[in-house]
């Protein structure tokens, strides 16, 4: 049987696949973040990812630990479980077009309707709906499903987005087959020695079922630049 997965953050399309889609009625403070991050791009980083994976269904649970490498350009698979993936993984691999990073939020923050706070007293932005396009899992566009929270941190003045929250806004259905009930992501950034925010962890978290089966996929991904 089948394990229900559902991909990481990591599939978001990039601020330059999809134009930055902004609400109506200015928020300057919302409007600075989505410049800066707008500014940001994939091709200025280079960066390892560890990918540590826990996935349960049928009664089974399977671990993986994946290495990849972007270098500006493209991706590189460098293993699968410390193990040297095949050709075919690699090929599969360096075809990827999505690459995670703080420029993505460029699309999300803009569709920021209102702001909020938290328990700490930080300014909090509330994206209701995930702009078209977000997230893609199995081939499916799902961001309806989903909303997010940007929690802020302020840097000589300058506001900068140090976490995004991602959750379902319902339950919906991936395919016939697959129910997915909870989708949580936590994305957590941190300023570089320029001041620049990055993508430093996710945490990810998808629950459903399939054929009256319970299933999901959790994941913890770490970023090192270099």
């Amino acid at each position: 049987m089948r394990l229900l997965v559902l991909p990481a953050l990591a599939v978001l399309l990039t601020a330059a696949s999809l134009p930055v889609a902004v609400v109506d009625g200015r928020d300057p403070l919302r409007d600075a973040i989505v410049a800066a991050a707008g500014a940001q791009s994939p091709a200025t980083v280079s960066f390892d990812r560890v990918t540590r994976l826990v996935r349960t269904g049928g009664g089974s649970t399977t671990r993986q630990v994946r290495v990849e490498r972007w270098d500006g350009a493209r991706w590189t698979l460098v293993s699968i479980d410390d193990q040297p993936p095949s050709s075919a993984e690699r090929a599969r691999a360096a075809r990827s077009a999505s690459v995670a990073g703080y420029h993505q939020l460029a699309r999300i923050v803009a569709a920021a309707t209102e702001r909020g706070g938290d328990s700490d007293g930080r300014t909090v932005l509330v994206v209701p709906v995930l702009p078209a396009g977000s997230v893609i899992a199995d081939a499916k566009d799902i961001s309806a499903h989903l909303q997010a929270e940007a929690v802020l941190g302020l840097r000589a003045g300058m506001p900068w987005v140090a976490q995004l929250r991602v959750l379902n806004r319902e339950s919906f259905r991936l395919n016939m087959l697959i129910k997915v009930t909870e989708f949580e992501q936590v994305n957590d950034y941190k300023l570089d020695a320029q001041g620049q925010p990055r993508l430093v962890a996710q945490q990810n978290d998808s629950q459903g079922s399939m054929f009256g089966f319970s299933g999901g996929e959790k994941s913890e991904v770490v970023y090192a630049y270099r």
